[in-house]
């Protein structure tokens, strides 16, 4: 957690969270919850080979419903949280592609009633759920050969992620920026040919096959 508040020295404060591993909780600490001092989380991957930076907040795309409510970029604020899905990059800062490398993140905001008020308003239990932004799941009974590619602005297509998965596996990719247009390649194994058809893949975060 980041405190953004400018102080003397032009110092930030930090509350350290810790190390989260696949699949684990934690809670966050009282202190980074207050009003009087913001706080906005941050989250970066951790792996032998590269070194990321710390997350930012870019804009995701918008759903029909969500059409002029304003597309401002907007932080992860934990003492003023609200129900929604943000989309996080984490740049490669040390590594063995020069720097290029993007990581991205879904983090969905999730809210529960536990109790109300003396006021009867809800008081909310909040889960901040860090997640792939695309998923692709297998549900084929054999097993296929994948190819995820981004459409460049020049009109050249980028392959984001590439692999074979088994029938009733999911991959979850991180290097693909949902923003820009996705296409999925996919091609059955046991003796199908390939026609060089790709398909593109639709604007919400999710798509199973």
């Amino acid at each position: 957690l980041r405190n953004r508040k400018l102080i003397a020295e032009d110092l930030k404060h930090e509350i350290s969270v810790g190390q989260l591993q696949p699949g684990e909780t934690a809670p966050l600490p009282l202190s980074g919850l207050t009003q009087s001092v913001q706080y906005f989380l941050q989250l970066r991957p951790s792996e032998n080979s590269c070194e990321y930076s710390w997350s930012s907040v870019v804009d995701r795309p918008r759903q029909p419903e969500e059409i002029g409510r304003g597309g401002q970029c907007s932080n992860l604020c934990v003492s003023a949280l609200s129900e929604s899905e943000e989309l996080l990059c984490c740049s490669e800062v040390h590594g063995t592609s020069g720097g290029s490398h993007k990581l991205w993140f879904c983090v969905s905001i999730q809210a529960t009633e536990i109790a109300k008020d003396i006021h009867s308003d809800a008081i909310q239990d909040w889960c901040l759920v860090v997640k792939s932004p695309l998923i692709i799941s297998n549900f084929l009974p054999l097993a296929a050969e994948y190819s995820v590619l981004e459409m460049q602005s020049s009109g050249h297509f980028l392959a984001c992620s590439r692999g074979v998965f088994l029938s009733g596996k999911t991959v979850h990719i991180y290097s693909a920026d949902i923003r820009n247009p996705l296409f999925l390649s996919l091609l059955p194994q046991r003796g199908w040919l390939p026609i060089h058809v790709r398909y593109r893949l639709s604007i919400p975060l999710f798509f199973v096959i």
